[in-house]
Protein backbone atom coordinates (compact mmCIF):
# COMPACT_ATOMS: atom_id res chain seq x y z
CA UNK A 1 0.00 0.00 0.00
CA UNK A 2 1.41 3.26 -0.71
CA UNK A 3 2.60 6.03 1.63
CA UNK A 4 1.98 9.26 1.00
CA UNK A 5 3.75 12.25 3.33
CA UNK A 6 0.86 14.47 4.82
CA UNK A 7 3.23 17.53 3.80
CA UNK A 8 3.12 16.69 0.00
CA UNK A 9 -0.63 16.85 -0.05
CA UNK A 10 -0.69 20.09 1.65
CA UNK A 11 1.88 21.66 -0.29
CA UNK A 12 0.21 20.35 -3.30
CA UNK A 13 -3.28 21.85 -1.86
CA UNK A 14 -2.02 25.30 -1.35
CA UNK A 15 -0.42 24.97 -4.64
CA UNK A 16 -3.95 24.38 -6.88
CA UNK A 17 -5.25 26.92 -4.66
CA UNK A 18 -3.06 29.46 -5.59
CA UNK A 19 -3.81 28.20 -9.82
CA UNK A 20 -7.53 28.23 -9.35
CA UNK A 21 -9.40 28.88 -11.13
CA UNK A 22 -6.66 27.16 -13.58
CA UNK A 23 -5.77 23.34 -12.83
CA UNK A 24 -2.37 22.77 -11.49
CA UNK A 25 -0.30 19.76 -12.17
CA UNK A 26 3.19 18.29 -10.68
CA UNK A 27 4.67 15.04 -10.28
CA UNK A 28 5.50 13.05 -7.12
CA UNK A 29 8.69 12.02 -6.46
CA UNK A 30 9.42 9.16 -4.35
CA UNK A 31 10.55 5.69 -4.11
CA UNK A 32 8.06 3.17 -6.17
CA UNK A 33 9.70 0.00 -4.75
CA UNK A 34 8.52 0.48 -1.38
CA UNK A 35 5.75 2.31 -2.02
CA UNK A 36 6.71 5.85 -0.68
CA UNK A 37 5.44 8.71 -1.92
CA UNK A 38 7.49 12.36 -0.40
CA UNK A 39 8.43 14.91 -2.77
CA UNK A 40 6.83 17.29 -5.15
CA UNK A 41 8.47 17.70 -8.90
CA UNK A 42 7.54 20.72 -10.25
CA UNK A 43 8.08 21.11 -14.14
CA UNK A 44 6.82 23.82 -16.58
CA UNK A 45 3.16 23.03 -16.97
CA UNK A 46 0.70 24.46 -19.96
CA UNK A 47 -2.66 25.18 -17.11
CA UNK A 48 -5.96 26.91 -18.04
CA UNK A 49 -10.19 25.72 -16.33
CA UNK A 50 -10.12 22.99 -17.95
CA UNK A 51 -7.06 21.21 -18.48
CA UNK A 52 -3.11 21.19 -17.58
CA UNK A 53 -0.72 19.68 -19.58
CA UNK A 54 3.05 19.15 -20.22
CA UNK A 55 5.55 18.62 -22.89
CA UNK A 56 6.61 15.05 -22.15
CA UNK A 57 10.49 16.22 -23.66
CA UNK A 58 10.94 18.22 -20.20
CA UNK A 59 10.38 15.32 -17.97
CA UNK A 60 13.31 13.69 -17.04
CA UNK A 61 14.25 10.60 -17.24
CA UNK A 62 14.62 9.85 -13.40
CA UNK A 63 13.09 6.41 -11.67
CA UNK A 64 12.42 8.93 -8.50
CA UNK A 65 9.49 10.26 -10.51
CA UNK A 66 6.66 7.78 -9.64
CA UNK A 67 3.70 9.78 -10.04
CA UNK A 68 1.60 12.72 -11.18
CA UNK A 69 -0.91 14.89 -8.89
CA UNK A 70 -3.18 17.44 -10.74
CA UNK A 71 -6.45 19.24 -9.58
CA UNK A 72 -9.76 19.27 -10.99
CA UNK A 73 -11.19 22.94 -10.28
CA UNK A 74 -15.02 21.88 -10.69
CA UNK A 75 -14.76 19.77 -7.51
CA UNK A 76 -14.59 16.51 -9.11
CA UNK A 77 -11.94 13.87 -8.80
CA UNK A 78 -13.05 11.61 -10.81
CA UNK A 79 -10.32 11.01 -13.68
CA UNK A 80 -11.61 11.93 -17.24
CA UNK A 81 -10.40 9.61 -20.31
CA UNK A 82 -7.57 12.00 -20.69
CA UNK A 83 -6.43 11.27 -17.12
CA UNK A 84 -6.41 7.77 -17.18
CA UNK A 85 -4.37 7.98 -20.48
CA UNK A 86 -2.14 9.89 -18.77
CA UNK A 87 -1.97 7.86 -15.28
CA UNK A 88 -0.76 4.52 -17.44
CA UNK A 89 2.95 6.36 -17.39
CA UNK A 90 2.71 6.39 -13.80
CA UNK A 91 2.28 3.79 -10.72
CA UNK A 92 0.32 6.30 -8.41
CA UNK A 93 -1.88 9.10 -9.44
CA UNK A 94 -3.90 11.59 -7.12
CA UNK A 95 -6.78 14.30 -8.37
CA UNK A 96 -7.45 16.59 -5.85
CA UNK A 97 -10.77 18.33 -5.99
CA UNK A 98 -12.14 21.66 -4.91
CA UNK A 99 -11.81 22.80 -2.70
CA UNK A 100 -7.73 21.28 -2.95
CA UNK A 101 -7.86 19.35 0.90
CA UNK A 102 -6.41 16.14 1.72
CA UNK A 103 -9.95 15.33 2.13
CA UNK A 104 -10.69 16.04 -1.67
CA UNK A 105 -8.01 13.93 -2.75
CA UNK A 106 -8.84 11.04 -4.84
CA UNK A 107 -6.16 8.33 -5.86
CA UNK A 108 -5.40 5.98 -8.76
CA UNK A 109 -3.57 3.13 -10.05
CA UNK A 110 -2.06 3.36 -13.60
CA UNK A 111 -5.24 1.84 -14.90
CA UNK A 112 -7.25 4.60 -13.11
CA UNK A 113 -8.62 1.93 -10.90
CA UNK A 114 -9.54 3.76 -6.98
CA UNK A 115 -6.54 2.99 -4.57
CA UNK A 116 -6.34 3.08 -0.87
CA UNK A 117 -3.11 4.66 0.31
CA UNK A 118 -2.14 5.61 4.07
CA UNK A 119 -0.84 9.39 4.66
CA UNK A 120 2.08 9.61 6.80
CA UNK A 121 3.09 12.77 8.99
Amino acid sequence: MWKIKQSLLLDASDSAKRYYPDEFMCFIGGNAKSEIADEIVLLPTYNDTTSASILESVIPIDASIIGTLHSHPDSSARPSDADKKFFMKHKLNIILGSPFSIQSAAFYDEKGKRITVTITP
